[in-house]
């Protein structure tokens, strides 16, 4: 099961600024990889440094204001917030490309077999990503490349995965939190421990929910 991991848990920095002009009804989700001969961490102690490394890149080394990514995800089955939901990105390579389109990327090299590691976490990882950016930032059901986006091999063996669907996410449920509700009450609704909703939608202690949140109801 995937796990959501917030940008306090990761140690991200803030950002130099904050745009929220996306209109990703427009667009969806484009699907990106690390690239070259990163390879994916053998063990998930490292995961958080190399997102990290991502954000620091971005923001000293290209000048951008953030991390450019709305979402990673490693092999592990972590999902790593990035802008998050409603931030317009800045990877997908184009002005209109990063208006219409969320980014998420997968913590994985090349197009080598070597490199270029896809596993059933990491999978997982895509499905409760891209679920957020739909159920909480608004995102259209189209799911793409970067390649769809400009000439470029990113996402590498990752694109046979866009290909043939099986980023899609499984059935998709979500939740509007209604006045008075608390978790415990929606799991019992749905018949998930309160605590696996609180994971997979990054809620921490005191565990707190508000009217109007949309939350994903995992499978278990």
């Amino acid at each position: 099961m995937a796990v959501f991991v917030s940008r306090a848990q990761w140690g991200a920095r803030q950002p130099t600024g904050r745009s929220t002009q996306i209109t990703p009804e427009r667009g969806g989700v484009t699907i990106h990889h690390v690239g070259g001969s990163r390879i994916a961490r053998a063990s998930h102690s490292d995961c958080a440094a190399q997102v990290r490394g991502i954000q620091r890149q971005h923001m000293e080394g290209n000048g951008w204001a953030d991390i450019a990514y709305s979402h990673l995800t490693c092999v592990h089955g972590y999902v790593f917030e990035g802008r998050g939901e409603g931030v317009r990105t800045a990877a997908n390579g184009t002005n209109t490309a990063n208006q219409n389109w969320y980014a998420v990327c997968g913590l994985v090299g090349g197009s080598s077999s070597a490199y270029d590691t896809v596993t059933a976490d990491l999978v997982d990882a895509f499905h409760l990503a891209i679920a957020r950016l739909r159920s909480q930032g608004g995102a259209a059901r189209a799911i793409n490349g970067h390649r769809n986006q400009l000439a470029t091999e990113c996402p590498g063996n990752l694109y046979r995965y866009v290909q043939d669907g099986s980023l899609e996410p499984p059935g998709g449920r979500t939740h509007t939190v209604r006045e008075g509700e608390t978790l415990y009450a929606i799991g019992r609704r749905y018949g998930v421990p309160w605590q696996r909703i609180a994971e997979v939608n990054g809620i921490t202690s005191p565990y707190t929910i508000f009217a109007g949140q949309v939350l994903i109801i995992p499978d278990s």
